[in-house]
C-alpha cells in the first residue's frame, strides 16, 4: 500500500499490527469486482454466525486487540447483524472500522440515513473504495457521499484506489475525487484471488529485496478459519500447511493456547527484535539459508513457502522455547 502525496496515513496505522484484528464477515457482496481478493460476489453465501463473531471478539481481547476491522463481501448488506456486532465490540473496548464499497450511498441525504445506525452503535472508521472496478457497477459519487457523511459523524473515513489497465477511467476517477476535495490511499493491484488474472508481470525478488511486513494482522475468514495474516484469498489451503493457520473457531480444532502458540511464532518470525527473525535466519540458520537462491512475489510467498517444512517450524519453536528458558530469572518455573 502506497500513501497518495497529498492523503492521510491508512486508518489501520491508528494501531500497532499486534493490536489489530479484522473479521471477513461475509462473502456476500452484490457485486463482483475483476480484482477482488476473496472473490466475493452475489453468489457466494459464506457467512459467519454472530455468536462466532463474539467469540472471535472475545478471543481477540483476551489477546490484547484494541482494533477489529469487519470486511467482506459488503457488510452493509447485512445492517441489523453489523450494528449488533459492531455495539458487542465497542462494548468489549474495540476501536471499531468498516469496510465498504458505498453502494449504499446514493445521496448524501441515503448515506446518513444508513450509516446513522452504525455510528449510534459505536462506529468508529470507514474504509471505501473508488476504482474502475467499482465504478463498473455504480459511479464514483457514491464513495464521495459516504466519505463526506462519515466524516459529517466524525468517523476516521478513507478512500482506497486501485490502479486498473483503464487508464482513462482511472484518471476520471482520480480527477473526480480531486475535485470533491476527496483524498485517497493508492493501493497496489494484488495476485490474489481474481486479480492474479489481472497481472500479466510477474516480478520475483530475492529475501534481501522483500520488506519487512507491516500489516501482520489476525484475521477470521468468513469461513470460521483464522489467519495470522492479512492477505488471504479464497484458496488457503498452502496456508492450512503452516502456522500461519490458526485454527477454525467453527470447528474447535485447536485450543486457544495452541491457537496463540502459532500467533507467537509468526509474529515473531517478522519481528526484528525476535531470535527467529527471518532476516537473522536466512543469514545464519542452516535450514532457512537454502531460501536465499529462490524469488517471491512477496513477503506473504515467502513466508508461507519457509514455514511450509515442519522441520523449519520445529527449529523455530526450539529457539523460541530457548530464548524463553534463558530469559527466565533464576528458580522461575521450578516446583517447591
Amino acid at each position: 500500500m502506497a500513501d497518495s502525496p497529498d492523503g492521510p496515513p491508512p486508518i489501520w496505522d491508528r494501531f500497532s499490527a499486534n493490536e489489530r484484528l479484522a473479521i471477513n464477515f461475509t462473502l456476500t457482496c452484490n457485486l463482483s469486482c475483476a480484482h477482488c481478493i476473496v472473490e466475493s460476489s452475489p453468489q457466494r453465501t459464506e457467512r459467519l454466525t454472530l455468536d462466532e463473531v463474539r467469540t472471535a471478539l472475545e478471543s481477540g481481547r483476551h489477546n490484547g486487540k484494541r482494533h477489529v476491522t469487519f470486511s467482506g463481501g459488503e457488510v452493509f448488506l447485512y445492517p441489523e447483524q453489523m450494528v449488533e456486532v459492531i455495539s458487542f465490540a465497542t462494548g468489549l473496548g474495540f476501536v471499531v472500522d468498516v469496510e465498504s464499497n458505498a453502494f449504499w450511498a446514493r445521496s448524501e441525504a441515503i448515506a446518513r440515513k444508513k450509516l446513522a445506525p452504525f455510528v449510534e452503535a459505536g462506529l468508529a472508521g470507514m474504509a471505501l473504495s473508488a476504482d474502475a472496478f467499482h465504478v463498473e457497477f455504480f459511479p464514483v459519487d457514491r464513495t464521495i457521499n459516504a466519505a463526506r457523511i462519515g466524516r459529517e459523524f466524525g468517523l476516521v473515513t478513507e478512500i482506497n484506489f486501485c490502479p486498473s489497465t483503464q487508464t482513462e477511467v482511472d484518471e476520471q476517477i482520480k480527477a473526480a475525487l480531486t475535485a470533491a476535495g476527496e483524498p485517497f490511499i493508492m493501493n497496489e493491484l494484488l495476485d490474489r484471488g481474481r486479480g492474479k488474472g489481472l497481472l500479466n508481470i510477474s516480478i520475483g525478488r530475492r529475501v534481501d529485496e522483500l520488506p519487512d511486513c507491516d500489516s501482520l494482522t489476525t484475521t477470521v475468514h468468513a469461513t470460521g478459519d483464522m489467519y495470522a495474516c492479512c492477505e488471504l484469498d479464497i484458496s488457503t489451503d498452502a496456508m492450512k500447511r503452516t502456522p500461519v493457520f490458526l485454527g477454525s473457531i467453527r470447528v474447535g480444532d485447536r485450543t486457544q493456547q495452541e491457537r496463540d502458540e502459532r500467533e507467537h511464532l509468526v509474529t515473531s518470525f517478522y519481528d526484528p527484535n525476535s531470535p527467529i527473525y527471518f532476516r537473522k535466519l536466512v543469514e545464519e540458520h542452516p535450514l532457512f539459508q537454502g531460501l536465499t537462491s529462490e524469488r517471491y512475489q512477496n513477503i506473504c510467498d515467502f513466508c508461507l513457502l519457509a514455514l511450509r517444512d515442519p522441520a523449519r517450524v520445529a527449529a523455530l519453536r526450539e529457539i523460541l522455547a530457548a530464548h524463553r528458558s534463558e530469559s527466565l530469572p533464576v528458580g522461575a518455573g521450578v516446583d517447591k
